[in-house]
């Protein structure tokens, strides 16, 4: 008898009322709190009551144990309650499956969970709240294994272990992660777009996600076809719908989820590699009442200048998994482009030929579904290596073409400066339609505002943007100087996704700009915004 007084009834609870639940249920940590939300309907109602607002929540940790490292980041992530959609996990590359053990015990298996691993990260301190850059130089073995070199002063710390989590809760908006598979010799491009498309119809009912974060590898071992980027970023730019938002990260390495999608797949008779995978953004066909819109706002930090004539392919003489070999003359000119004529182009001399980059046009058909045939262009960067006599040797990537005009680009310090002002100032706009709610204010549902409000931004910038190449913070500054307050995360790049077009480089031809969505020397910032209901509750 003693036995069945002590028990606790969860009916005796339910009437204590909403208000009084809900009470109860705000001053839970996370942990219990999301258990509560599993105990009925009705109490995963009255949760979702006490937490409507979406939130974004950040913290790194550079703790030399890995383990105690993840414990600090749960700790300041969790501090405030929170119910995990997705996490995106930023690493040092010889912690990454570590990290993804100690994660995966902590998070589940039931959300979309990231693992990359890319030169850097960007964020807050988890014990002291310091806003940090930190840098890593990745090496490569002749298996292309990692090795990691901190750049730091102090050679004590050049060895540590670095890590950053990123979780966001978005009511109203549904998330999933869709990856692209490979073979030794062919991407599966198309059956990637269909599984977007697929997941997308599925999920949310509409044709396409309102965005998505990609990310994809840098340099990939067993491939013997050219790396898939530039094929799927072209494949994705004329997909999808205008208004889907598209950044992210070609990074060194990453993982997704848990072990039986990063396992190679069988699929075919032939062993598969996961070479990317899309994190989608895609609405909620059952948002409850009274939850309101999340938005998604993407900007680009340009920081190339285009230099010299316009050029035409002559051939594509060798071609490699890495790189392309062609010819090129001066448009309209039976100048042939060689060695010297680079070394001109860019003023270096005898110098080393660094930074250097070519934007080829490419036109292809509209297949938007138009009566009237409609030509696109997009403009594809690759990164030049050198010359080899007449020979302009550039990565691969996509298809380069006799007949391809392409023109030359560089790195520039002062159009890095100009467009950091350009999204400081678009930011600061922003900033002015908005009131920036406070982490006490995210937790309870606005009472009667419809004012649109930032909780939460994400960054891919170039290594080049950061200590020591750069100047601390530079790709930061334009958040931190609008958004202080509010959760910021983000990595270190080698080629930064976004949809764009080339009127970022200040390029305007006679049939108007060419879409882009790899960039190099650039910032990539994604924000998110949140206006509620006019409902209200």
């Amino acid at each position: 008898m003693a036995r069945k007084e002590g028990k606790m009834n969860v009916s005796s609870i339910d009437a204590l009322g909403d208000d009084l639940l809900r009470n109860v249920l705000s001053r839970l940590p996370s942990s219990s709190f999301a258990f509560a939300a599993c105990v009925s309907r009705y109490w995963n109602h009255v949760c979702d009551t006490v937490l409507c607002t979406p939130k974004l929540s950040s913290a790194l940790s550079s703790n030399p144990s890995l383990q105690e490292a993840v414990e600090e980041v749960f700790n300041k992530v969790f501090a405030e309650l929170i119910r995990p959609h997705f996490a995106i996990v930023t690493v040092t590359s010889p912690d990454l499956e570590e990290a993804r053990q100690l994660i995966t015990k902590k998070l589940g298996s039931t959300i979309p969970i990231i693992y990359t691993a890319p030169t850097g990260l960007i964020g807050r301190d988890a014990v002291t709240n310091e806003f940090k850059e930190l840098q890593w130089q990745v090496y490569f073995d002749r298996n292309y294994s990692y090795s990691v070199s901190f750049d730091d002063d102090d050679s004590a710390v050049r060895q540590r272990r670095v890590i950053c989590l990123t979780v966001g809760f978005l009511p109203g908006l549904k998330v999933a992660a869709v990856p692209l598979f490979q073979s030794k010799m062919v991407p599966f491009v198309d059956e990637f777009l269909e599984d977007i498309s697929e997941c997308v119809t599925s999920v949310s009912g509409c044709k396409a996600p309102i965005g998505m974060i990609l990310f994809t590898l840098y340099i990939i071992k067993y491939l013997y076809s050219p790396h898939p980027t530039l094929t799927v970023l072209d494949s994705l730019n004329y997909s999808m719908s205008p208004e889907t938002v598209i950044v992210g990260d070609r990074c060194g390495e990453f993982l997704c989820g848990n072990d039986s999608m990063n396992k190679r797949s069988k699929r075919k008779r032939q062993p598969l590699f996961m070479v990317a995978v899309a994190l989608l953004f895609m609405q909620d066909p059952n948002k409850p009442p009274g939850i309101g819109d999340i938005k998604l706002h993407a900007a680009l930090s340009a920081g190339l200048v285009p230099v010299g004539h316009k050029y035409e392919v002559t051939s594509v003489n060798e071609s490699s998994v890495y790189w392309t070999k062609l010819t090129a003359r001066r448009e309209n000119s039976d100048q042939n482009l060689d060695e010297q004529t680079v070394r001109n182009i860019f003023g270096i001399g005898n110098r080393l030929l660094f930074d250097a980059y070519i934007g080829i046009v490419k036109k292809r058909k509209d297949i938007a579904g138009f009566e009237e045939v409609n030509w696109l262009s997009s403009q594809i960067f690759h990164a030049v290596h050198g010359v080899d006599k007449e020979d302009l040797v550039v990565d691969s990537g996509a298809d380069i073409e006799t007949g391809d005009c392409f023109r030359f680009f560089k790195a520039d310090s002062h159009m890095t400066s100009s467009s950091l002002r350009q999204v400081s100032d678009k930011f600061r706009d922003l900033k002015i339609s908005c009131d920036v709610g406070n982490s006490d204010r995210q937790r309870i549902r606005p009472a009667n505002s419809e004012k649109m409000t930032i909780f939460g931004g994400i960054i891919f910038s170039c290594t080049r943007r950061g200590k020591p190449l750069g100047k601390a913070k530079l790709g930061s500054s334009p958040f931190l100087e609008n958004f202080p307050d509010v959760p910021l995360a983000g990595s270190f790049c080698i080629g930064e996704i976004c949809r764009g077009d080339s009127s970022s480089y200040g390029q305007l031809s006679e049939e108007g700009s060419h879409r882009c969505c790899l960039h190099y020397n650039s910032s990539v910032y994604l924000l998110m915004s949140y206006t509620p209901s006019s409902q209200g509750s």
